[in-house]
């Protein structure tokens, strides 16, 4: 290329010098002096009106508007051949011979139409390189939504007989134990019962020992079997009573133990009424409905218990999404992670558990629903929520920071360190990018030591032709 420039600025040169001697033949007053002669202003007007023989031309038949021009020896050179370099494999870009009759790879002229650069000890301490390595990548669908309480950890303990709240020994957001006292109800209803039991009992044990004396009686001829049948039925319908009378009080919530200490005349407390109310299961009080000393009616609600170790996130799905999110649903392995402003820096693993029979008419979403496990108890139920599902089995992928990769005219392309100081341009084809990482379809394999930082540095040196540098074609 140097010698191309050299022969056009020698021809551009020449040129000028001819027409600036042409234009002084043509329009300057030309004489001759013997030697030593001095010329004059006389010498002038003489010479002015006198003849003058014409003047040899020293340069008559010397063609200045030619000159030998040294063969371009890029001339022919196909530069197209070059366009795919960043997908030809290395060992053949290595076959490659350039213009100048020797290998490309070799020459510092042509070596960049190889995508090919050769680096010093100096430019190379200004990469940095790491091995490409698989991730695995699934096909991720982003949602959005809220947490809420699992119904199935969630227990509403309500009033099973009327009365008075006489202690209520706990708080809205206390955590209860399955089987702890929460409140105690002085009732009327419930003493009675109790009382009732216990006269039932003696009733009971009378008329068992009528009918032993009347089976007796009958036994030597003294008494009727009429009696006997008589103070049997009797007996009988006070037992009927009885076992009514215990499960009502087992309704009323008092256990076979608590019964069995009526019967025995030991319940002290309950034949007063007291009856005590326990947490159904372990977790926090979340809603308190009464207060001590308030009157309740039958079956109503006294407070909620909820546990929060388990929850459901309700996420909205976009309707462009939901045959994909159906179809692994019903596959059973719908899963994936949340996150919250709350903790952003934590991820909850979901698992999704089943979807609406519809779509939300203002939004035009479907809603589903994910469990999501919080042993820490960190989540809490109305916190907002980001996440994202995992569509489809996992497939590794090669994933490379942002930085290494450049593009040029559309083409996105890395440099792969093929020995000690020679790297190469490969092309890639990028499948996926998110935040400041890139999964990379297909170009690289496994094992390839890719420049991560100061690729730029490389780009510039086998993109030189079009900054105007190099061998320019």
């Amino acid at each position: 290329m140097k010698k191309l420039y050299k022969s056009v600025f020698s021809i551009i040169l020449l040129l000028a010098v001819t027409t600036i001697f042409f234009s002084g033949r043509l329009f300057s007053q030309t004489h001759n002096h013997k030697p030593g002669e001095s010329c004059s202003a006389d010498a002038h007007s003489d010479h002015n009106n006198k003849p003058k023989a014409a003047t040899i031309d020293p340069h008559a038949g010397h063609n200045h508007g030619f000159e030998t021009v040294e063969a371009d020896p890029h001339a022919g050179h196909d530069h197209a051949s070059h366009a795919n370099v960043g997908s030809t494999p290395i060992e053949k870009l290595y076959e490659e011979k350039c213009e100048h009759d020797i290998k490309t790879i070799d020459c510092d002229e042509c070596r960049y139409e190889l995508g090919a650069v050769k680096i010093t000890d100096q430019v190379k301490n200004l990469l940095k390189t790491q091995i490409l390595s698989q991730v695995q990548k699934t096909r991720k669908i982003s949602f959005r939504g809220e947490l809420e309480y699992d119904n199935q950890f969630f227990r509403t303990v309500t009033s099973i007989l009327p009365g008075l709240i006489s202690s209520m020994p706990v708080r809205k957001g206390d955590i209860v134990e399955q089987g702890q006292v929460i409140a105690t109800i002085e009732s009327h209803e419930l003493s009675h019962a109790a009382l009732e039991l216990q006269k039932q009992l003696a009733e009971l044990e009378l008329a068992q020992k009528k009918l032993a004396r009347e089976e007796m009686l009958n036994q030597k001829k003294v008494g009727s079997m009429q009696s006997v049948q008589e103070a049997r039925a009797a007996r009988d319908l006070i037992a009927l009573e009885i076992k009514c009378n215990k499960e009502k009080l087992a309704m009323f919530g008092l256990t076979d133990k608590e019964i069995e200490s009526i019967a025995a005349g030991r319940g002290k407390s309950i034949q007063k009424g007291h009856l005590q109310i326990t947490s159904p299961i372990q977790g926090r009080i979340a809603n308190i409905y009464t207060n001590i000393g308030g009157a309740v009616n039958e079956q109503q609600a006294l407070l909620d218990i909820v546990n929060i170790k388990q929850l459901r996130a309700i996420g909205q799905i976009k309707e462009a999404d939901i045959s994909s999110v159906i179809i692994e649903l019903k596959k059973g392995s719908l899963s994936g992670f949340i996150s919250t402003q709350a903790f952003p820096g934590n991820l909850y693993p979901v698992k999704a558990v089943s979807a609406d029979a519809g779509l939300k008419a203002a939004t035009r979403m479907l809603e589903i629903q994910l469990a999501v496990k919080n042993p820490d108890e960190m989540l809490r139920p109305g916190m907002f929520i980001e996440g994202t599902l995992n569509i489809g089995n996992a497939a590794t992928k090669p994933v490379l920071p942002a930085s290494a990769v450049m593009e040029d005219e559309g083409r996105h392309f890395v440099f792969i360190k093929h020995d000690d100081s020679m790297y190469f341009r490969r092309d890639v084809i990028i499948e996926e990018q998110h935040s400041d990482t890139i999964t990379i379809g297909s170009g690289i394999q496994d094992g390839d030591e890719i420049v991560v930082e100061g690729s730029f540095l490389l780009k510039s040196d086998i993109l030189r032709a079009k900054m105007g540098a190099g061998c320019a074609h």
